[in-house]
């Protein structure tokens, strides 16, 4: 059996790599278990953070029985405790779990899914695993203490990823963000943006954290296979079948017809999208006083954010 963890920050293209090879022959895929649409989950995040940051030898029995149910194969276990959860969890404001989450003050309907929420349930066809997680780039070393599986770490120009996180209003400011801006000043002596700094500062802050991070961890690991979202959009198909062959999966029709009907015009929220369009779509969605604010921002980091960046 190959299990295979895919990495990399929000909007960088690991849903689409995912799928691809989640539709490899007699793969499970499991779409972001430590994500906000899990009710396992909630509890790590209202305990953790949305992006929880757990150091190397840390005990987190939570974290873990998540992790390693997860590469069973991630599905629902179906018990009476997990409907019940999902019942409720999926009946909860989207606003209200956001709410949980950035002030830490859960609601009774939320603290009884805490309760409820159970691990993931083996998928019993499958002779793989595919694990995609955008929540998980801080506490990569703990992961693969407690799950053995190879690492395939998706990055994307920086530019596409904050174009995007700038229209669809990702980041704000809160418990989430205090942390996050304390473990860039204890690591790396980055200061968070100043007061009355852009949003897209903010924005800009945030990834440079989660991807500074991803970096220093694929340096401590160079077994990882590192690839990125422009070198995919090119000759898809002949490089998503090697990439496939590199981690034990089996390439077949099923994920070459993925990748075909993936091809075209889609939404902020769905795979599809035109391949050849991807790889400069920064160039017509930011101002040059948009690229001036990324680059003051990530320069301030280590890892070499802006490395192969062209003006």
């Amino acid at each position: 059996m190959s299990r295979v963890l895919l990495l990399g920050v929000p909007r960088s293209g690991t849903t689409w790599a995912g799928r691809a090879l989640g539709a490899t022959d007699g793969t499970a895929y499991v779409n972001e278990p430590d994500g906000f649409r899990e009710p396992l989950a909630l509890q790590i995040m209202l305990k953790y953070g949305e992006h929880p940051y757990i150091s190397s030898g840390e005990h987190a029995p939570d974290y873990e029985r998540l992790w390693n149910s997860a590469f069973l194969g991630g599905l629902p276990s179906r018990t009476l405790r997990d409907k019940a959860a999902r019942f409720i969890f999926e009946r909860t404001p989207l606003d209200e779990r956001r709410e949980a989450r950035s002030t830490g003050r859960v609601p009774l309907r939320l603290r009884i899914v805490q309760s409820l929420a159970q691990p993931f349930a083996p998928s019993p066809d499958a002779r793989h695993v595919v694990v995609k997680s955008v929540q998980g780039c801080l506490s990569t070393n703990w992961i693969l203490e407690h799950v053995d599986a190879r690492v395939i770490l998706i990055e994307r120009n920086p530019f596409n990823v904050l174009s995007s996180w700038r229209d669809l209003g990702f980041v704000s400011e809160g418990r989430e963000f205090d942390r996050i801006a304390l473990l860039a000043s204890q690591r790396w002596g980055v200061d968070r943006p100043p007061v009355g700094a852009p949003h897209l500062a903010l924005q800009s802050f945030f990834y440079g954290v989660l991807s500074a991070s991803l970096r220093e961890s694929a340096m401590r690991h160079p077994e990882w296979i590192q690839t990125t979202h422009e070198y995919l959009c090119v000759e898809s198909l002949e490089r998503f079948a090697l990439l496939a062959e590199q981690v034990g999966l089996e390439w077949g029709e099923n994920a070459s017809a993925f990748i075909s009907d993936s091809d075209t015009e889609g939404t902020p929220f769905r795979t599809m999208r035109r391949s050849a369009d991807q790889p400069e779509r920064w160039r017509d969605r930011l101002s040059s006083e948009e690229v001036s604010t990324i680059r003051s921002v990530l320069e301030t980091f280590p890892s070499g954010l802006l490395a192969d960046i062209p003006e």
